[in-house]
């Protein structure tokens, strides 16, 4: 069972192997501003930093929700001829899938920060609350503002699919071989 599980997260990791420079992008900072937000209201009303939890937690779901779709969208077009195709301009099929499993993970290390937020006291101590918080908040936020980027790339993937058209199926086909009798 331990070597299935390793297995299905080493393919989830390579899927997932960006560029610093497709990290650094407007969603994060989104996250970090919001990061930043959420450790000043700590200090200064943790209720409100409480109360948001709840809330935050139905976006998340949500937008989980709206990943797996766009991932089920993308993998329903990604037919056998389409998938030559892609071979044979030298690109990943999975290139247009890394967005949305990006957000996907986000959104549920997000949730997991979300649901112990949303178990604290108001009287835990600020610094208990900020703790939690903080990361919290810039998973949160890059998890829903990752969703631009994300549609960004299922646009750039249907006009890929629109381009495939022009191209016979055929292409990347391999001619079979000499049979192989007995």
């Amino acid at each position: 069972m331990t070597t299935l599980v390793s297995s299905i997260n080493r393919h989830l990791w390579t899927a997932l192997d960006f560029k610093l420079s497709e990290l650094l992008r407007v969603d994060l900072a989104i996250g970090v501003l919001f990061g930043v937000a959420a450790l000043a209201l700590s200090f200064t009303y943790p209720d409100a930093v409480l109360r948001a939890a709840p809330g935050a937690i139905g976006v998340v779901g949500v937008i989980v929700g709206a990943v797996v779709a766009g991932i089920s969208f993308q993998a329903a077009f990604m037919d056998q001829a389409f998938l030559r195709k892609i071979r044979a301009i030298g690109m990943d099929p999975v290139y247009f899938l890394a967005p949305f499993l990006f957000t996907a993970v986000l959104g549920v290390v997000a949730m997991l920060g979300l649901i112990v937020l949303a178990a604290l006291s108001p009287k835990a101590p600020e610094v208990a609350i900020a703790v939690v918080s903080t990361p919290t908040a810039l998973i949160t936020t890059w998890s829903i503002a990752s969703l631009v980027p994300g549609m960004a790339t299922l646009v750039q993937f249907v006009g890929l699919k629109m381009d495939a058209l022009d191209v016979p199926d055929e292409i990347g086909h391999m001619p079979p071989g000499p049979s192989r009798g007995p």
